[in-house]
């Protein structure tokens, strides 16, 4: 699942585009979790099948590997967050690579809501609410542009 949740951003007139304040709080959320990586990247797929138990097929046990390419693909999207549309052709080759794989529109929801819970859960009180609105944005966009 390397990096399905970099799907396109969404063009300035389909969606608003992230504030400065909300781009500070995604980047500040990963900057604190980023040193547990591979614990975060369990949960979040621990979470994604608990959500969707159909995405164990997908999941069957994520490795050390997968873990690192999930978050090494996260914090791509972090610090891309000012240009994601210049990645859009890359991405787009790598969604399509993940359909073939059995990943469907769905699932992105599904993806979406496990990490926002993931950041919750491993950040507690340091997750205000702006962060989990600003996280549920950017890839709320994400997900809506690959439905257009």
């Amino acid at each position: 699942m390397s990096l399905t949740l970099l799907e396109p951003a969404a063009s300035p007139k389909t969606a608003p585009s992230l504030t400065a304040e909300q781009k500070r709080l995604i980047r500040d959320s990963f900057t604190t979790v980023e040193p547990a990586s591979d614990l975060v990247a369990r949960l979040f797929y621990m979470k994604s099948i608990d959500l969707d138990p159909s995405l164990a097929v997908l999941f069957k046990a994520p490795t050390r590997g997968q873990r690192r390419r999930f978050m090494a693909a996260m914090k791509l999207a972090i610090l891309s967050l000012d240009r994601l549309q210049e990645l859009q052709p890359i991405i787009k080759l790598l969604i399509a690579q993940k359909r073939q794989e059995g990943v469907c529109l769905e699932a992105y929801e599904t993806f979406r809501r496990a990490w926002v819970w993931t950041l919750e859960q491993s950040l507690q009180g340091r997750f205000p609410h702006e962060a989990r609105e600003a996280w549920t944005s950017l890839l709320s966009q994400m997900t809506e542009a690959q439905a257009a």
